[in-house]
């Protein structure tokens, strides 16, 4: 199983080797407990974890006044994700939920749940994210990404180059990637040299940005420590 590395103990033929654009895949962590900067700098973390063949993923975004938090899970067959279900809440209650399985999914919460065929795979942004992370940036076929309340299919993702993030005290090189529907966009990137961790999310919904910035990570229990 994958065991990330202290940026330090790198060397700089390894490190650049590591950083170079166009990610290969890597092994699912066992364990991620990332810790970001939401936009106007409102805390934020993410865990994922992995048991057997089920996995775990859990955000928080501490809003004041507004807790928000996301939930998804479901297996890992063959290195790819199968979600079985995902969960919005919001100050604890649900704010949208979809469940996925048999070639349909149910979007939606208390009376406006309905119930949807699916032809393809379907998948939540957040198990998308470590989705993205594990393939080295390649979409599964056909693929269609909800909210918890309606379906968007997804032509393709493209890359966007390469930059650099602090984490953990230590610049890194990260690789990023978009995906487009219309005048919406996710915006995603990795850090190859930390097992390809999402380091960075961000949304362009409906005119509203969101974003998620990396700050510090511990993967499979080992802390990425400042110089």
């Amino acid at each position: 199983m994958y065991r990330t590395r202290s940026l330090k103990t790198l060397s700089a033929a390894a490190l650049a080797a590591a950083l170079a654009f166009a990610p290969a895949r890597a092994e699912l962590p066992e364990t991620a407990e990332l810790h970001y900067s939401a936009s106007f700098g409102i805390p934020a973390e993410m865990t994922f974890s992995q048991n057997g063949s089920e996995y775990r993923i859990v955000a928080k975004i501490h809003v004041p006044l507004y807790k928000m938090r996301f939930e998804a899970g479901g297996t890992v067959e063959n290195g790819s994700l199968k979600p079985r279900y995902y969960r919005d809440t919001r100050n604890g209650k649900t704010y949208a939920e979809a469940r996925f399985g048999n070639g349909q999914v149910s979007l939606g919460r208390g009376s406006t749940v309905h119930t949807e065929k699916t032809s393809g795979n379907v998948m939540d942004l957040f198990s998308l994210s470590w989705q993205l992370a594990g393939s080295g940036g390649r979409l599964p076929e056909n693929l269609s990404v909800t909210n918890g309340k309606k379906l968007y299919p997804l032509g393709g993702i493209r890359p966007a180059g390469s930059g650099s993030l602090k984490i953990g005290g230590i610049r890194t090189t990260v690789d990023k990637f978009v995906l487009r529907r219309e005048a919406d966009s996710v915006s995603y990137a990795f850090a190859p040299a930390i097992g390809n961790v999402p380091a960075l999310i961000g949304y362009n919904v409906g005119g509203k940005r969101y974003s998620l910035t990396l700050k510090s990570a511990v993967v499979n229990g080992e802390k990425i420590q400042p110089e």
